[in-house]
């Protein structure tokens, strides 16, 4: 409803919408297609367009976004990381006095599992060395959202540290497992 009605995107928890100012929005037969690869365009430093290929059969699903959080707050960091579980899209129309749309409008979007940054270890520039992130326990509500793809800056490739453990937190029938995850009960 956000991207429908042109506002900025800010997190998941920027905006909220009744029941009554999601109802104008239909979706195009009832609905939404699943995709197993996506395209992301991002300018080097060298200002060259290049594009990176999200592949969902693969482990080259983690992407960074602008972090929508006050720069002055000391903790700040300037990204944020996610893994993709779903790539969709569908066509959606708007009806209603603040509909801005005639024809059904394509909206791509994303399925993400939130990183977040681990606080008991000090990285970045000052600390020299990388900060550390780890996914946002699933039961916690911010752990999953929906995320549009332009707002990724560009695909990331994460080292995992395999020597602090294994997570757990997802079941075994998770949607958000990859397929090839092995789960051990523990």
């Amino acid at each position: 409803m956000a991207r429908i009605l042109g506002c900025q995107f800010n997190g998941d928890d920027g905006h909220s919408f009744t029941y009554e100012d999601c109802a104008p929005l239909h979706f195009n037969h009832g609905r939404i297609y699943r995709h197993k690869t996506a395209r992301i365009n991002f300018t080097t430093y060298d200002m060259r367009q290049e594009q990176d290929s999200i592949n969902l059969r693969t482990d080259h699903q983690d992407i960074m976004v602008l972090a929508r959080e006050d720069p002055a707050c000391e903790e700040h960091h300037p990204y944020w990381y996610a893994r993709i579980v779903g790539i969709f899209h569908t066509d959606v129309y708007h009806i209603g006095e603040k509909s801005k749309m005639d024809e059904p409008y394509r909206m791509d979007f994303l399925w993400v599992h939130w990183f977040g940054l681990d606080g008991s270890h000090r990285g970045g520039w000052k600390a020299c060395r990388l900060h550390w992130i780890g996914f946002f326990d699933s039961e916690e509500e911010r752990a999953f959202g929906f995320l549009d793809p332009n707002e990724i800056i560009r695909a990331v490739h994460l080292i995992p540290a395999f020597a602090h453990g294994l997570i757990h937190n997802l079941p075994s029938d998770s949607l958000a497992r990859h397929p090839d995850d092995q789960y051990h009960e523990e």
